[in-house]
């Protein structure tokens, strides 16, 4: 909705106009600064490229180390084979208990008159099956420490890490026989190092430039456009701006008591507030919505506008504002296409 009430009786002047013009020569200033920042980052992208050069020349290193690795695991497959005929042997051996052990129980049958007598040493055989079970008990835990390893040996090619530790556990005792591989382990750190420390700079770099970009076009554009507005509303509309600050002993707006700012605009007996901010999300249009309530529940007033004013809207805020009915004023080119229809036949402003 645009604001025609504000000037009323004023030959020549478009106040609207005026806001407008403002508001994209903003954007302009903006796009320049962008401008810059993707420049900046061709120089960066020019680094990724050469880091890109490296990880190839280690991809190779890793090829070879793997086709030896492999061969080293054929020689372990081939000990594990021998160790599964031990324990085909040792499945025989217990098999032929078995039987020994059914063959025993139909003696047992025919001397049950020996069971009295022989209850210690039952007692004693079921602490020998206790301890046979802590044996099978112990060996479950070995085959399920085996399951462990041969998945800790999929995670070690995915990530290099961990690969390497896994290797240093079953292979510390060939210390000497891999002194080539830890050469090609230093220097596949290295480069690691060397890239994770190109991209800390490049990390910190953009912190920098959007920290600035924010603090430059952010709070201090806000505060700009707060005391433009005040400036032309008092002086040439002869209207009434008000700066509100009080303190929200209920906690009603942020859950506990806290300061409320609020920017308070009244022509004619009509009150309106208005928030001015560089970005704004569905969640900044919650607050501002519960900001606009308790303070005509404080002085038992009504509210007859409540608008924001921003350069930057986030998608989702749009549907917000219109259940809250709050009057949106923005850029119309920052937001998604497909809100641009139904936007424009609900009363929210775009510039």
């Amino acid at each position: 909705m645009a604001m025609e009430n504000l000037g009323v009786g004023l030959e020549g002047m478009n106040f609207e106009s005026f806001i407008l013009n403002e508001l994209k020569n903003l954007n302009t200033r903006l796009d320049q600064v962008l401008s810059l920042i993707i420049n900046d980052r061709v120089h960066f992208d020019e680094k990724w490229a050469e880091n890109e050069r490296k990880w190839i020349k280690n991809e190779q290193k890793w090829v070879e180390f793997k086709s030896y690795s492999d061969e080293k695991w054929a020689a372990n497959d081939a000990r594990w084979d021998a160790n599964d005929l031990r324990w085909i042997a040792n499945d025989a051996r217990w098999d032929a208990n078995d039987a020994r052990w059914d063959a025993n129980d139909a003696r047992w049958d025919a001397n049950d008159a020996r069971w009295d007598a022989n209850d210690l040493r039952w007692i004693a055989n079921d602490a020998r099956w206790d301890a046979n079970d802590l044996k099978w008990i112990a060996n479950d835990a070995r085959w399920d420490a085996n399951d462990l390893r041969w998945i800790a040996n999929d995670a070690r090619w995915d990530a290099n890490d961990a690969r390497w530790d896994a290797d240093d556990l079953k292979w510390g005792i060939n210390d000497i026989r891999w002194v080539s591989i830890s050469s090609i382990l230093d220097d596949l750190i290295a480069s690691f190092l060397e890239f994770k420390k190109d991209n800390l700079k490049f990390d910190e770099f953009m912190r920098v430039k959007v920290g600035a970009l924010g603090a430059r076009w952010g709070v201090a554009t806000e505060n700009s456009y707060r005391s433009m507005l005040e400036s032309i509303l008092v002086k040439s509309f002869n209207v009434e701006v008000q700066n509100f600050i009080g303190l929200d002993e209920s906690g009603t707006v942020f859950g506990r008591p806290d300061q409320i700012e609020l920017d308070i605009i009244i022509k004619n007996g009509v009150l309106i507030i208005m928030e001015l901010k560089s970005s704004i999300s569905k969640n900044d249009l919650y607050i501002f919505e519960r900001k606009v309530r308790w303070y005509e529940l404080k002085f038992d007033i009504i509210v007859n506008r409540a608008i924001v004013v921003s350069p930057m809207v986030d998608r989702w805020a749009i549907a917000v504002a219109e259940k809250l009915k709050i009057e949106l004023f923005s850029n119309f080119d920052d937001l998604h296409f497909e809100f641009s229809g139904r936007l424009k036949t609900k009363g929210i402003r775009f510039f």
